[in-house]
């Protein structure tokens, strides 16, 4: 199941700065430096919180040069404050078979 941000949580991208999310059940902000917004972008992608730690470890920022353990640990952060959640798998709807609209007897 990919991640996705719940409802009350919304993303302001930045490509020199980084990203900022607003939570709108708290009213807090939270900013990510440009790694950090690479790894939330990676991830919402479908990418594997893994694999999406190792490359930000690898873009140039001001936290560039910690591991991509550190970036796994973000994540993890990032869905203990509830800014990143599992979708939901909506199961399909069961429908029962069109019989017309008047079934019984209308008396017309």
């Amino acid at each position: 199941m990919p991640w996705v941000l719940p409802r009350t949580v919304h993303v302001v991208h930045d490509d020199t700065a980084g990203a900022a999310l607003l939570d709108e059940r708290s009213g807090r902000w939270y900013h990510l430096s440009r790694p950090g917004a690479a790894l939330l972008k990676s991830i919402l992608a479908g990418a594997d919180p893994e694999a999406a730690a190792t490359e930000a470890a690898a873009v140039p920022g001001d936290d560039a040069a910690r591991s991509d353990r550190a970036f796994l640990a973000l994540f993890h952060d990032l869905r203990a404050a509830g800014l990143l959640i599992r979708h939901p798998e909506v199961p399909p709807r069961h429908r029962r078979p069109f019989t017309g609209l008047f079934t019984r007897g209308t008396g017309r």
